[in-house]
């Protein structure tokens, strides 16, 4: 559950529920009012359940502890939304559209139905990817952990819904230029993650090649590689069962040795102290690689003339101008939506992700277009496709994520004339509010 797919996947479902209220709250006496304006009020249950989701966002994002002035400015971000909330209520309950009719709550709740099912699977699909034992109470858990559930979405939607509202009623004569659109998109998106990840290719592998994450900014040197993965035959894994048995122990010995070096290494302050412990797991690391290498060769040995037929057959339909994404669906294990209707996998001559076999063969490819011989690894039998140079730098939109991107700059301007009004509209309401209720 580490992996910075899922730890983002998590930040978005906090995000989502940051502005999760129900309507017209009546406080109860054990409740108090934390921010009142006008005749909305907002208790210190729903105030307080924002604020612990964005406290959970600031340290999700940072992976540290939240500091006290970070924790200040959270809790007046937060009163300062429900303020604006409540305003944008007032004004919708006094033009009579802050009500929803029956019609319009079945289908925010069809809505919110399929919106839950929709995170449920992709956060299912992650957990799958991190790890071996995965249950779908497992997933479920972590949901309603997160408060995540089909209510909580459906108070979002009408909270979106009567923002929706207000922008069709106060901001109708907010338009964007291309020049504002490029400039949304270069703030929001690029420049973060140029800054991220222009130097540090070994940032970019961990958080985007090792999650299939997507990114709008590729740093140099990168290509996409397309594969055919092949099982090794039953046949090879049995005859290589006593260099496998030498592996399996090999490589519990390394991690016996690593714990001991790693425990050790909390307890001194002169490293000089674990020149025994790091000999001993130097010599474990080299007994590991050369049983690795032994299993490696036989499997090898034994799985090539099982295997020629297959091979052959490969190199001559591709010589015979078969398209690379058919052979993937003819012959590969490997038919996820990366390796066939996406790129291809990201490659990097500094990859850290891919086996050093895996990486020998990519470079080895000159020009796109070129294939590989098999390529052996613990994983199975890799034949490699040259699919493409990856364009190095910014991302370049496609014309259906323009017009993504501009409806989103749309928004983004409406909401901020929107929250321009509502500075204007405090002056006609009283406002109460009560931030030392609040705990951090």
């Amino acid at each position: 559950m580490k992996k910075r797919g899922i730890q983002l996947f998590l930040i978005c479902l906090c995000l989502m529920l940051t502005l999760t209220v129900p309507a017209f709250v009546e406080a109860q006496a054990d409740d108090p009012v934390v921010v009142r304006v006008g005749k909305i009020s907002y208790p210190l249950s729903v105030v307080q359940l924002s604020l612990d989701s964005a406290l959970d966002v600031a340290g999700l994002l940072t992976d540290t502890p939240v500091e006290a002035e970070d924790r200040q400015a959270s809790i007046d971000a937060v009163i300062d939304k429900f303020v604006n909330m409540g305003l944008i209520e007032n004004k919708l309950a006094e033009a009579g559209k802050n009500s929803f009719t029956k019609a319009e709550e079945e289908l925010l709740k069809g809505a919110a139905q399929s919106k839950y099912e929709e995170f449920w699977q992709i956060l299912y699909q992650r957990m799958l990817q991190s790890s071996e034992e995965v249950s779908e109470e497992d997933v479920t858990s972590i949901m309603e952990a997160e408060g995540y559930s089909v209510e909580a979405i459906y108070d979002e939607l009408v909270v979106s819904e009567r923002n929706n509202r207000a922008i069709e009623m106060f901001c109708p004569d907010v338009t964007i230029t291309r020049e504002q659109v490029d400039a949304y998109y270069e703030e929001r998106f690029v420049a973060p993650e140029r800054e991220r990840y222009r130097d540090n290719v070994a940032l970019f592998e961990q958080e985007i090649v090792a999650t299939n994450s997507e990114s709008f900014y590729i740093p140099e040197g990168y290509r996409y590689i397309r594969q055919i993965t092949l099982d090794y035959p039953k046949e090879a894994t049995q005859a290589a069962k006593a260099q496998e048995k030498k592996l399996t122990s090999a490589m519990t010995a390394l991690g016996t040795a690593f714990q001991k070096l790693a425990v050790a290494a909390t307890q001194v302050e002169d490293l000089n102290e674990l020149k025994d412990l790091r000999a001993e797991y130097d010599s474990a690391n080299e007994t590991a690689l050369a049983c690795r290498e032994a299993w490696l060769a036989k499997m090898q040995e034994k799985s090539e003339p099982l295997l020629r037929e297959t091979f052959d057959a490969i190199e001559e339909r591709f010589a015979a101008g078969i398209d690379f994404k058919s052979l993937i669906e003819t012959y590969s294990t490997d038919k996820t939506k990366q390796n066939l209707s996406g790129n291809g996998y990201l490659f990097h001559p500094d990859s850290t992700t891919w086996p050093d076999a895996f990486k020998e063969a990519a470079m080895a490819l000159e020009n796109p277009g070129d294939i590989s011989k098999p390529v052996y690894s613990e994983t199975g039998i890799h034949i490699l496709y040259y699919a493409a140079e990856a364009p190095a730098g910014d991302h370049v939109l496609t014309e259906e994520e323009r017009e993504q991107l501009n409806a989103s700059t749309l928004q983004y301007y409406q909401t901020e004339r929107l929250l321009e009004l509502c500075d204007t509209w405090k002056a006609d309401y009283e406002i109460e509010t009560h931030p030392e209720l609040l705990s951090d």
